[in-house]
């Protein structure tokens, strides 16, 4: 198959959002001076905080809270069953959010690959994320001129695994599903969209789970430079 574009999701796959996540995190509490409250851990809060964030950040289409909501409920909610203070909940949240939208950690051979591929195919992104932070912490990593196309969720008002967002991908690169690949990290959001499209899937299977054998992407890789040796292969 001679692709003529290759799309990436972006959080965990060239970015490592978890690295970042954490890091931003850290550097709230401190900087806000949480950490120094007596009753306060670590280990605790975060425990707490990824729980609450995740439920609400995965009830958002539901609840139609943005971003900054979603923050200041999460620090609310965590602080109340750690029976803290919760009222600079919205600061937390606010200081957060710019550390976070600040911060760029790349995923290993993230950049060398971006850099081999610019030129020979056209590349895009297609990302669950919020639009504001995914162009801020490309343009801090200096990676956004590697991309003809940013898809991003709220920008466009699809979610991966919805065919849509890829059909939106598609369109502004002006191609059919048949000259794209995909790569990702995720099997629900990235490989089901992916298939749902009828685009090819490479699977970033950055932790090396194993994978169900109904699952069947069109390659599997453990790291991010094996793509120019499947390309190569094509």
């Amino acid at each position: 198959m001679n692709y003529k574009a290759i799309i990436f999701d972006l959080d965990n796959t060239l970015l490592n959002y978890s690295a970042s996540e954490l890091k931003s995190m850290q550097q709230t509490v401190q900087t806000h001076g949480l950490i120094h409250h007596e009753s306060f851990t670590w280990d605790s809060f975060w425990i707490h905080y990824s729980k609450i964030n995740m439920y609400y950040w995965n009830e958002r289409n539901k609840s139609g809270h943005n971003i900054y909501q979603i923050l200041e409920l999460s620090f609310q909610d965590t602080l109340k069953e750690l029976r803290l203070d919760h009222s600079d909940s919205k600061l937390l949240a606010n200081l957060y959010w710019d550390t976070f939208c600040n911060a760029c950690d790349f995923e290993e051979h993230a950049t060398d690959i971006l850099s081999h591929l610019h030129g020979k195919y056209n590349l895009a992104i297609i990302s669950n994320g919020i639009g504001q932070a995914q162009r801020c912490r490309l343009a801090v990593g200096k990676i956004e001129h590697y991309f003809d196309a940013l898809v991003i969720s709220d920008e466009v008002g699809y979610w991966k695994p919805d065919k849509e967002i890829f059909a939106e991908a598609l369109k502004r690169l002006n191609i059919h599903h048949s000259e794209a690949l995909f790569v990702g990290d995720s099997l629900n959001d990235d490989y089901f969209g992916a298939l749902n499209a009828g685009i090819d899937f490479c699977y970033y299977n950055r932790m090396s789970n194993p994978i169900d054998t109904s699952i069947r992407p069109k390659f599997m890789i453990d790291s991010l430079n094996k793509i120019s040796d499947f390309l190569a292969s094509q």
